[in-house]
């Protein structure tokens, strides 16, 4: 267990020292190299202060400022995030301007109000996760359940009776559909800990919520964590939905003023009124909240972890020794950690990886996203045929056809492709991003609402361009606002969303950049998170260089091979 621990341990600072030594690296650039990366912004000017809501607003820039997204810890300074700087949170585009959350407000110069950056920050977490660790092989807790959990010792035990009781319970039910009942079914009768695999679409929010509802009926105290804010706040807007007021229900974080809950929000234990609950209550949380004096004094009957596989061993550590039962609801088939400790194998950091390895998921078979075309290809390559639409028939109507091709916008096919010339190209392709705006005029001229439209790039640079050809004049002078409900994004970012109708440009031509760039481009769990997240139609654009490549690299490459099965499966358009 000893040499367990300290390899843990020695992981984390691993970590820490890659991540920072890369921010340095960065923030030592000059403006313009760190706006070109895609990774800062420069020359903002103030434009209002709020102080009682600790917020600051620009006037937006010219520049593409959704590089960064809701809750990024930033760096605000007078061009020198190495040196003298305010922790911001991006909030986003606002009615006041481009706006961020600064609880140092009052630690503003005065008289400067232009010549600001956003800088990527990077926030070290080192210290919650060895805290965790310590704590793992000092408790008896964490020696004798949650290490042998984590570490493959013990397996999850299925009472038959709990099951079938809960399936009587839930036979006629009809806010679960059959896979979902069955997986809140096997939870319930698991101990001490059970995964629930939720392909894209499945609706495990609301298998999560039912779950949770039933814990509250037998009185337990019950936390939900996940990987961001955003998860947490989705899985209990749907608890509060399916409890009322059964419970308490309740937010232990700071404010966040951007994303409003249904539900109290309170900045510690104490302050929730919890402290002396016997219980049920339902608590949700992040991972750190548990080892701050948020919630360090808290412990729960059961955990229920949202967005499983993209939690680490250490974050979901930090849960599991205040928690006595653990739900996992995640897909190891999806986007795991960034890490760059295991960035030759990336799902290496994934606990909810880990964990399946010891212990048969219940997966959720039903997808409400995916119309039966689009749901083919992810079923037959990641989930074994069994992934099913729920509305098979569904297909995008639209009233004109497509100007680079007259079937790009039919019905059918719902999985197309275009090839897009453009030889040279690295991580930046102006004939793809044209290509892309193209269609999303004619998107747009055919009735499509801007706001289910998605475009998928796997580099920041690829996005960026698109978002300012949608903002240029060409574009804006035709549909001014479109641009501002019109995602586009790269793939990690994108995970957890859906759209009506996504495009996905690989980008790269270059030969040479894609000899070093496959392992990350044909990722199998990119591909996987690319094209899920459509419910009608899928258009990928590729260059011919890219499909050349991945046929010489097929042979020796499963990802490749993957990637070929792909293309295979969308209907070639040529471009007119």
């Amino acid at each position: 267990m000893l040499e367990t621990l300290q390899s843990l341990s020695a992981e984390v600072l691993t970590e820490r020292d890659l991540q920072s030594r890369k921010m340095q690296k960065q923030w030592g650039k000059t403006l313009p190299d760190r706006i070109a990366s895609g990774r800062a912004l420069g020359h903002l000017r103030i434009a209002a202060l709020d102080p009682a809501k600790n917020l600051i607003h620009f006037v937006p820039p010219r520049e593409d400022f959704a590089i960064f997204q809701s809750e990024q810890s930033l760096r605000l300074s007078l061009d020198d995030p190495e040196g003298t700087f305010l922790a911001v949170s991006f909030v986003g585009l606002t009615a006041q301007g481009l706006t961020v959350f600064c609880s140092q407000i009052a630690g503003l110069p005065p008289e400067a109000t232009t010549g600001w950056a956003l800088d990527e920050d990077l926030i070290d977490l080192s210290n919650f996760y060895l805290r965790a660790i310590e704590a793992l092989g000092q408790e008896a807790h964490g020696r004798e359940n949650v290490f042998p959990v984590l570490f493959g010792e013990r397996d999850n035990i299925i009472d038959g009776q709990v099951f079938d009781e809960t399936m009587d319970l839930l036979e006629d039910e009809a806010f679960l559909n059959e896979s979902q009942s069955d997986a809140v079914a096997v939870a319930l009768a698991s101990s001490p800990f059970h995964l629930i695999q939720g392909p894209p679409g499945t609706g495990k929010t609301h298998a999560l919520a039912r779950l949770v509802e039933e814990l509250v009926k037998r009185g337990e105290r019950v936390l939900i964590t996940g990987f961001t804010h955003r998860a947490i706040h989705n899985a209990l807007r749907k608890i509060h939905d399916r409890l009322g007021d059964q419970c308490p229900v309740v937010k232990i974080s700071k404010p966040i003023s951007y994303d409003p809950l249904p539900v109290p929000v309170h900045p510690d234990l104490a302050g929730s009124g919890l402290d002396l609950h016997p219980g049920p209550y339902v608590i949700g949380a992040t991972p750190f909240a548990l080892y701050s004096n948020r919630l360090d004094s808290a412990h729960f009957d059961s955990a229920v972890f949202d967005e499983t596989s993209q939690l680490t061993v250490p974050a979901t550590l930090m849960a599991m020794m205040k928690s006595d039962q653990w739900f996992f609801f995640g897909d190891h088939k999806q986007l795991p950690p960034v890490s760059l400790t295991h960035a030759d194998d990336p799902a290496r950091a994934s606990v909810f990886a880990r964990l399946v390895r010891q212990c048969q998921p219940s997966t959720l078979r039903t997808t409400y996203r995916l119309n039966e075309p689009l749901t083919r290809w992810p079923s037959q390559n990641f989930y074994s045929g069994g992934l099913v639409s729920a509305y098979p028939s569904h297909r995008l109507a639209l009233k004109s056809p497509g100007r680079l091709h007259p079937d790009l916008l039919s019905p059918d096919p719902s999985l197309l492709r275009l090839e897009v010339t453009a030889p040279g190209s690295r991580s930046r392709n102006e004939n793809e991003a044209e290509h892309v705006v193209q269609i999303i005029l004619d998107l747009l001229d055919s009735g499509l609402p801007p706001g289910e439209i998605g475009v998928v790039a796997p580099y920041r640079a690829q996005s960026s361009l698109i978002r300012q050809l949608l903002r240029g004049d060409r574009f804006s002078a035709r549909f001014p606002e479109a641009w501002k409900q019109i995602t586009v994004d790269t793939v990690e970012r994108f995970q957890g969303q859906e759209r009506e109708v996504i495009l996905f440009s690989f980008t790269t031509s270059h030969t040479t950049f894609l000899a070093k760039i496959a392992p990350f481009l044909f990722q199998a769990a990119r591909l996987n998170v690319a094209v899920t997240r459509a419910r009608t139609k899928v258009i990928l654009l590729h260059s011919p260089e890219i499909l050349a490549f991945a046929k010489d690299l097929a042979k020796s490459s499963e990802e490749a091979a993957l990637f070929l099965s792909l293309l295979k499966a969308a209907t070639h358009l040529p471009c007119s």
